[in-house]
């Protein structure tokens, strides 16, 4: 018998919008959001983002770090990928 695990696909757009910035409680509605999900592997699905600041890279990334969780993103739009690698690089958290 094979086991099977379940994914959740959470779409970053529809639960802030396509232009990512830090604002003020999104950071913890964002941790309450991966927090709240009853599963351990997330999808973070990137699709429809047009923007994201450095900022909420960063803290994006640290929640995904303190989480016991496996959290990978879908979608990057490739010009948010340097954004994304500035945020790594100045976070020293190795890549996953």
């Amino acid at each position: 018998m094979i086991a099977m695990s379940v994914l959740y696909v959470e779409y970053i757009r529809d639960l802030f919008s396509s232009t990512l910035s830090l604002r003020s409680n999104i950071i913890e509605e964002l941790e309450k959001t991966i927090m709240d999900i009853p599963y351990d592997e997330i999808i973070i699905d990137f699709s429809g983002v047009k923007s994201m600041s450095i900022e909420f890279a960063k803290e994006y990334l640290t929640i995904k770090h303190r989480s016991n969780k496996v959290i990978n993103e879908v979608n990057l739009p490739l010009d948010l990928q340097p954004t994304m690698d500035k945020a790594l690089g100045s976070l020293k958290i190795p890549a996953s």
